[in-house]
């Protein structure tokens, strides 16, 4: 379609796709395109191509090149309109396969975050602070500029963390915070016999326990870069053998998830009631509605 009309401008989760940002690809389930417009309204105008209505829309390049056989985004100044001018920002080695115009990054993830649930939102704000293509002020400045409620990004914007290494981290966390639970600290070390151990979350309770919690992809069991060619077996050694010194380090409860029980909620949910994670606030499913003597409706 950049191709087909090289003066559209992609904006929202199509935007942030370009851009390289991280995300679940449940938000792409309905194939829906937006795009920016000085005007109209924000319905389907055909297919399924959506605007996202911005008079003066701030736009920028996007471009996607290769070094070898590795793939890499970069954003270009729109005022560099030549694929030469725009080669001199690229590494020597650089091959460019595409250059697409999108809404500047601080401007995709507030229309995204106004558009979809902050556990799902969290990630493209994690992504982008840890791309380093935005700060939070550029995101504080748009927000300003519209006469919108920009409510959900800026609890976004308070919660982001670029220290979530995924998007699998960053939607665990999310639901961390949605679920009213305290606010983990993220990839903390501890000392072991072997050299230093980061675990991705960790509680530090006024009572003195230490609980961790531990994100497990599938890939780190069957994906030999992450392997390190070791088998199944090995790795789950290690693993056990990991959780031996953390406890020697002083943890005392370690929590193990997945992205499934993640996405599942309830399963994420029990082990972290079941370890007392501390709660920011009480959770609507323990409370109870009293009368005046303390009876329970």
């Amino acid at each position: 379609m950049s191709m087909q009309y090289p003066n559209r401008t992609f904006a929202g989760i199509s935007a942030a796709a370009i851009l390289n940002l991280e995300y679940s690809w449940n938000l792409n389930r309905n194939g829906t395109i937006f795009l920016a417009a000085p005007s109209g309204n924000s319905k389907r105008v055909h297919g399924n191509i959506q605007r996202i209505v911005m008079r003066h829309p701030p736009i920028c390049n996007a471009v996607h090149y290769r070094i070898n056989k590795q793939f890499h985004t970069a954003i270009a100044d729109p005022a560099l309109i030549s694929i030469g001018d725009i080669e001199t920002t690229l590494p020597g080695n650089a091959v460019i396969t595409n250059i697409m115009p999108v809404t500047s990054p601080a401007r995709t993830l507030v229309d995204c975050g106004l558009r979809y649930p902050f556990v799902y939102a969290m990630a493209l704000f994690d992504s982008a602070l840890r791309q380093g293509i935005v700060t939070r002020e550029q995101i504080l400045e748009v927000c300003d500029s519209l006469q919108k409620d920009c409510g959900p990004v800026l609890r976004l914007l308070y919660y982001a963390n670029p220290l979530n290494e995924n998007g699998g981290e960053s939607f665990c966390y999310g639901i961390i915070l949605d679920e009213g639970f305290a606010v983990p600290e993220l990839q903390h070390v501890f000392a072991s016999p072997t050299g230093n151990i980061r675990v991705d979350f960790v509680w530090h309770t006024e009572d003195g326990r230490v609980i961790v919690l531990e994100f497990d992809g599938t890939d780190k069991y069957v994906n030999p870069t992450m392997t390190n060619k070791r088998s199944i077996r090995q790795v789950v050694h290690d693993e056990r053998q990991r959780e031996d010194y953390l406890k020697q380090a002083g943890v005392t409860t370690i929590i193990r998830t997945n992205y499934k029980e993640v996405e599942q909620r309830n399963p994420l949910v029990r082990k972290l009631f079941e370890a007392n994670v501390p709660m920011a606030r009480a959770h609507p499913y323990y409370e109870r509605r009293t009368d005046a003597t303390g009876r329970i409706w």
